[in-house]
């Protein structure tokens, strides 16, 4: 999303290191390697500590089926389409956006809170699956913290929900759910976007 804000500085934070390790190293001219096979892929997956962390991002993002980290290999089994090529092509038309960015790996409860800035937030979605960070996440912490912000900024929110005392619904759009690799749930949830009340 942070590629699409256009204004004079652009501060994109991520408490997962591997997605903003990336992002730094394209930005600053890191070119992934266009071809990654899929035993290189199970090497990278399996011994992650013994290799740069932007290659790590790269596979275990942009190579993973359904963008899940590490799911398994993208591939293409009537051999129409070429995933790898066509990861690399996708990154390489979002590279030029992220000229002037600032990454930082923090958690949202380390930055500086800012005044009079347009803040976009993608938490893990409630009720949809273990976080992984060290503590989990606690829901209730974030709407107390994007509900003061608000009190000074333009606060944005990517979820399925919301309390609807703090924020409205400004779009949403139905998609379909993937559990994993191996089948989609059939599911749909609706994904929205929401301005938290100043």
């Amino acid at each position: 999303m942070i590629d699409k804000i256009r204004c004079k500085r652009r501060i994109g934070y991520d408490i997962e290191k591997y997605v903003m390790s990336t992002l730094i190293a394209l930005r600053d001219g890191w070119i992934p390697p266009e071809r990654v096979t899929e035993e290189e892929y199970k090497h990278i997956k399996e011994h992650k500590e013994e290799y740069p962390p932007e290659l790590v991002g790269y596979c275990g993002y942009q190579l993973s089926y359904g963008g899940k980290f590490f799911d398994c290999y993208r591939r293409d089994k009537v051999g129409k389409r070429d995933y790898c090529r066509e990861a690399y092509n996708f990154t390489f038309k979002q590279v030029p956006h992220l000229e002037g960015i600032e990454f930082y790996i923090k958690d949202y409860r380390e930055i500086d809170e800012p005044k009079g800035a347009v803040i976009y937030c993608d938490p893990p979605y409630r009720d949809t699956g273990k976080y992984t960070a060290v503590g989990g996440f606690n829901h209730e912490e974030f709407y107390e913290w994007v509900a003061r912000l608000a009190k000074d900024n333009i606060v944005l929110v990517s979820e399925y929900y919301m309390p609807e005392d703090i924020a409205v619904e400004l779009w949403h759009k139905e998609v379909k759910v993937c559990l994993d690799s191996k089948r989609a749930s059939g599911k749909k949830n609706v994904e929205r976007l929401f301005k938290i009340n100043g």
